[in-house]
């Protein structure tokens, strides 16, 4: 099984990535902003890899601060974001998501550790 590690931004909130514009749910500025910033750090590091089998994703969250938050309302932002950035062709694929909450540290961050998931013979 193949494995790979990315470190990404902190993600806007749920609340913040999209809002309405008649009558229509578009993805706001801030969530624009944060796919953007995940496809250009993604580019500059040339790890577009693609990924199209079933695969298993853990998240590492690191809060930017103590506030306390839900940890199940950070996974639309970076897998939409990874999925945008050709990392996996598209987040249906993911079969086991995991997410662990770890100590503070200053703007905040997540790791992600995707693992290609062997294919039933």
């Amino acid at each position: 099984m193949n494995e790979y590690r990315l470190t990404l931004p902190w993600p806007p909130g749920n609340n913040n990535l999209f809002s309405v514009f008649r009558g229509r749910k578009i993805k706001s500025k801030k969530g624009r902003e944060y796919t953007s910033a995940v496809t250009q750090q993604i580019t500059e590091a040339n790890q577009q890899f693609q990924l199209a089998g079933r695969l298993k994703v853990k998240v590492l969250a690191y809060p930017p601060t103590r506030a306390r938050r839900d940890l199940d309302n950070l996974f639309k932002a970076p897998l939409d974001s990874l999925t945008q950035a050709g990392v996996i062709a598209d987040d249906s694929l993911i079969d086991d998501v995991r997410m662990v909450r770890c100590e503070v540290v200053k703007g905040g961050r997540l790791e992600i550790i995707i693992t290609e998931l062997e294919q039933a013979a």
